[in-house]
């Protein structure tokens, strides 16, 4: 199977069109802000790690080449763009200043406190084994697999996952653009890492049968994990919305 039908196959994965995803975008609980508090709260804490996935994959590369591609993803995640990065975010109105030399983890704590989150370290064992796994699987598995996870499995679908996430907060909050811009700017910066990460896994893939079926398997274990994590995460926002019910009901 080629890198292109994988990421093709990835796309039409629950991970990426799941329902607990489609709520976020169509706004369909009856408390939307506090939905979106939970999932800033416990999104939170998986995406924290992604600098400690990154590296991860960076020390399991061989190929001087592909470490640098992955450490100036790493620069990035600092908060260091590059010209063409600060270009593109432009266009669809993310000034430089609100961006440039904040580290993504900040820019994910700023929409934490201006969604009205207060205590980020009160979140579930839920993200917690997401976590925990995904970094298990990049460590433990091959460089073919940790490719397929943190590529085709990640930063390939990861523009199509924040899109229900930004239609919702723009139709269904009060936040301003600037407020969520670590959404926006990701589908932006790391459509591009999806690119030199597509290129990556395509010269693996090449490499001989097992490195192919490797990749995919990183792919899949990734999209699994991640939908695993939608699943509770539903449950978890179908609860909270029935709690809020309750209250005025009683």
């Amino acid at each position: 199977m080629t890198t292109e039908l994988m990421l093709k196959e990835a796309l039409q994965h629950r991970a990426i069109n799941h329902p607990y995803l489609k709520a976020l975008q169509n706004g369909e609980f009856n408390n939307n802000l506090e939905i979106y508090k939970d999932f800033a709260q416990q999104y939170g804490a998986y995406s924290k790690w992604f600098p400690r996935y990154l590296t991860a994959v960076i020390s399991k590369l061989e190929n001087a080449e592909h470490r640098n591609h992955l450490l100036e993803n790493l620069s990035e995640e600092s908060g260091h763009l590059h010209d063409e990065d600060i270009e593109a975010i432009k266009q669809i109105g993310i000034e430089e200043s609100w961006v440039q030399g904040i580290s993504h983890p900040k820019l994910f704590q700023q929409f934490q406190e201006s969604i009205g989150l207060t205590d980020t370290s009160n979140f579930g064992i839920e993200v917690e084994i997401w976590r925990e796994s995904f970094l298990s699987l990049i460590k433990d598995g091959s460089d073919a697999a940790a490719i397929g996870a943190i590529g085709l499995g990640t930063e390939s679908i990861v523009k199509y996952v924040y899109k229900y996430i930004i239609d919702g907060l723009e139709n269904h909050t009060d936040l301003t653009l600037q407020q969520y811009v670590f959404f926006p700017l990701h589908t932006e910066v790391d459509d591009e890492h999806g690119i030199v990460l597509m290129n990556i896994a395509q010269e693996i893939a090449q490499r001989d049968e097992t490195s192919e079926r490797e990749l995919r398997k990183g792919m899949l274990k990734a999209l699994n994990l991640r939908a695993a994590f939608w699943d509770d995460m539903y449950e978890r926002a179908k609860k909270l919305d029935s709690k809020y019910v309750q209250s005025f009901s009683n």
